[in-house]
């Protein structure tokens, strides 16, 4: 079952990464690339892991889904990998963003609301859904209260989270972060329905 699913998944996060590239380059007016070389389901302590561990600082950005299927979408950076990400969408030198700032939380809520509003929309086209992003809300947190806070009630129900690996890429150098898409239980029935 979940093969089948990781499978549509991957074929969505590939669509949705090239629409978010297109995106962020028209937006930065340089070429940025994004892809998204794994994707898998995983556990709350899985995530956590994959951001560096449950006392990791993160920041990144959260939208809710609504619609046809409802859930959550998170992208969470380890900190240095955010101010990475800030550094490449202000065309600046790596290494420049020093501390999260004012500057930095815009930034990673528009690389949210790019990255996640095209993932949804790519799910939505795949199946036929109608779905509808929530502005992105910038968060900062440790891994585990990020991840427990807003997976809690779908977590808590036993359902699945699945985890993406993005990699953001322009022409001076490359950082990555993680996606993580939570559907709501019923909706994550309904998704291995669609996806069957």
């Amino acid at each position: 079952m979940h093969e089948q699913l990781i499978s549509t998944l991957s074929t969505v996060a590939k669509d949705g990464a090239f629409r978010a590239g297109r995106g962020l380059s028209g937006l930065m007016g340089q070429e940025i690339a994004i892809h998204v070389p794994n994707v898998r389901i995983g556990t709350k302590a899985d995530a956590c892991d994959a951001v560096g561990g449950e006392e990791t600082i993160v920041l990144g950005a959260y939208l809710s889904i609504s619609g046809d299927i409802t859930g959550h979408v998170m992208l969470l950076f380890p900190v240095p990998r955010a101010l990475e990400c800030v550094d490449l969408m202000c065309g600046q030198p790596p290494g420049t963003t020093q501390e999260p700032d004012e500057l930095s939380d815009s930034a990673i809520g528009e690389l949210g609301n790019i990255v996640g509003s095209a993932f949804i929309n790519a799910l939505a086209d795949h199946l036929n859904l109608i779905l509808h992003p929530s502005p992105p809300s910038v968060i900062n947190d440790m891994a585990i209260a990020l991840v427990e806070s807003v997976y809690a009630e779908v977590l808590s129900q036993g359902s699945d989270v699945v985890m993406m690996d993005a990699i953001f890429e322009d022409h001076s150098g490359k950082t990555a972060g993680l996606l993580l898409v939570a559907p709501d239980p019923v909706s994550l029935e309904r998704l291995q329905r669609v996806a069957a």
